[in-house]
């Protein structure tokens, strides 16, 4: 039993044991900032060139005496929305027959010395005897999507609850409505006053919008108008790896190109070798040399004017996608893309991580390996209270962990480790050493039982009642 617990205990020793920096094939210092418990690095290019696993599962941190310390990887943040300003618009009072509604004013835009003159019928009623139905909004040099207008209403206005129809027209004969009854109001009491006077709908981008409101509903007696203008969507910035790409002597119209890494891009630029040219395109992937070829997008390509002031294409958005190898099918349909070879450039989003400056400095990232297995906590996990703000930044939330701060840390050049022998597939003799015990166990337990058996068969015979036959 003893041999037993000594075969057991060893086996568990070859589990716990842990990686070292020499089983990675190259390495990074790590400079932090300050002594906090917690930095944050952000990924250089260079890791992905190292690394074996898409998933950057065989990379870790290491202090200096060599012991792995925890580490988890950021999430990558919500894309970040910028809010423009409002634009002031010109706006026209629309009157008429109140019977009629706004419907019943024929009303068209003339261009007279950069200002907008109205034109109303020349049927309506007299101004003195008109009924203000509602207004025209001329957006005409606005050239986003406006998502809602701001109201000014006159400060004189103390009461008023009413609800609004916003519609949308770029030729003032066919009207799209965008809100039916949008409620208005301002109310004041004791000194306080409560307003509602924003109008919001789906983005649109239109020439002109009309407000309008029932004929029995109080009319806006409207001061000043701006539009909203769409959140846009701000691109975060991406590292690129750009190379240039080798045509394929069999295939015309095809160029192949390796990137050097496991670059996880969700941007694909095509840098087209002459000016002028148009062209459709095909863009497909592979992560090893062997595989098959995987579709990942079609487009139309172009670079257009004269040097200094071309036109091109914006980049290409894909689903993340980590290959390597890249090829490029050109319509060969007016010429291709003539003489010369294009360049793809790959856009990714920096990939942050997170460690515990647990142990002495200086810290390293180590990567590379083809025996490593993911060893990332969740972030959840590795920072008390994680939450991220709303500049991508991961805090620690305070009543988790009152005044943690996550510090920065700054990377050096690449230096080697194990170099090659560490990205070779070699024998994992740790695996077969444990197989072994395991099998050396099964064997000394096997041996055990048959020694056991054997004494309970002679018991009989060597008990107080064995005696010769007589």
């Amino acid at each position: 039993m003893r041999v037993l617990v000594a075969w057991l205990s060893l086996l568990c020793c070859a589990l716990a044991l842990a990686d070292s920096p020499d089983d990675f094939a190259f390495g990074m210092l790590l400079q932090p900032d300050g002594p906090q418990a917690l930095v944050r690095v952000d990924l250089p290019a260079a890791v992905h060139t190292g690394v074996r696993r898409p998933d950057l599962g065989d990379l870790r941190v290491f202090n200096a005496a060599g012991e792995a310390v925890p580490h988890a990887w950021l999430p990558q943040p919500p894309a970040a929305r910028a809010r423009p300003a409002l634009l002031p618009l010109p706006h026209f009072a629309l009157r008429g027959e109140a019977a009629a509604g706004v419907e019943g004013v024929e009303v068209r835009i003339e261009r007279q010395g950069g200002r907008a003159v109205v034109r109303m019928d020349e049927r309506a009623p007299a101004p003195a005897r008109a009924t203000l139905l509602g207004y025209l909004v001329d957006a005409s040099a606005v050239e986003q999507p406006l998502q809602g207008f701001a109201l000014e209403l006159s400060p004189a206005v103390d009461e008023l609850v009413t609800r609004v129809r916003v519609e949308a027209s770029d030729d003032l004969a066919r009207w799209t409505t965008l809100v039916s009854e949008a409620p208005v109001l301002r109310l004041a009491a004791g000194g306080q006053r409560l307003e509602q006077l924003r109008i919001a709908f789906a983005p649109r981008r239109a020439k002109y919008f009309r407000l309008s409101w029932a004929a029995a509903a109080p009319a806006l007696p409207l001061l000043a108008l701006a539009g909203e203008p769409a959140a846009a969507v701000l691109e975060a910035p991406r590292q690129w790896q750009q190379v240039a790409g080798s045509a394929v002597q069999e295939q015309p119209g095809s160029y192949r190109f390796d990137l050097g890494g496991q670059f996880p891009a969700d941007r694909l630029r095509l840098l087209l070798p002459q000016p002028n040219s148009v062209a459709a395109v095909e863009l497909l992937s592979r992560s090893r040399a062997g595989d098959a070829w995987r579709r990942v997008t079609t487009a139309t390509v172009y670079r257009l004017g004269a040097a200094g002031q071309e036109v091109v294409n914006p980049d290409l958005a894909i689903a993340v996608n980590s290959d390597r190898h890249w090829l490029l099918r050109v319509d060969q349909r007016g010429g291709g893309l003539g003489s010369g070879v294009p360049e793809l450039a790959a856009g990714w989003l920096p990939q942050g991580l997170i460690f515990a400056a647990r142990g002495p400095a200086p810290f390293q990232l180590a990567f590379g390996s083809s025996s490593a297995r993911p060893g990332a906590y969740p972030i959840t996990t590795l920072v008390p209270g994680y939450r991220m703000t709303d500049d991508g930044q991961p805090v620690a939330d305070a009543a988790a962990a009152a005044g943690l701060e996550i510090g920065r840390a700054t990377t050096a050049a690449v230096h080697l480790l194990a170099g090659e022998r560490a990205t070779r597939p070699a024998t994992d003799w740790r695996r077969w050493g444990l197989w072994a015990s395991l099998l050396a166990g099964v064997a000394l337990l096997g041996w055990m039982a048959w020694r056991l058996v054997r004494q309970l068969a002679r018991a009989p015979q060597d008990g107080p009642g064995a005696g010769p036959a007589g």
